[in-house]
């Protein structure tokens, strides 16, 4: 099972830790759109609802977890982008919870797993 979420565990990791980093270290000075933060937090929860829907639908050993892959998908990374608000507004002085992002992490997943419908239509029922 793991060969079939390895890259949702790395792509998750990546997540995380652009998300920990403090927003000082994070220079987009040469950025003229205003939100331009929204559409990167879109792309990254985008990419990983779509990682972690084909890992978990491929897998064969859990058939519960297969049947289930959207389910999981969409809870797991929508605790995930509501836990790391809260880190994020507790625990990182440069970093702050914000409604728009948790925003813009839902419609990401939605929008990742809508791509794995498009993608396995036929492949994955």
């Amino acid at each position: 099972m793991l060969r079939f979420i390895l890259p949702s565990l790395i792509w998750t990791a990546l997540v995380i830790t652009l998300s920990v980093v403090p927003s000082s270290s994070v220079s987009i000075d040469e950025v003229q759109f205003r939100n331009v933060d929204k559409v990167a937090h879109f792309i990254m929860y985008s990419l990983m609802s779509l990682f972690w829907v084909i890992g978990l639908k491929r897998q064969n050993i859990y058939i519960g977890v297969r049947r289930r892959a959207f389910h999981i998908t969409v809870i797991g990374t929508m605790l995930l982008s509501f836990a790391i608000e809260l880190i994020q507004e507790e625990f990182l002085p440069t970093r702050g919870f914000e409604v728009l992002d948790l925003i813009a992490n839902g419609i990401g997943c939605i929008f990742g797993i809508l791509i794995f419908k498009i993608i396995y239509y036929n492949s994955y029922k």
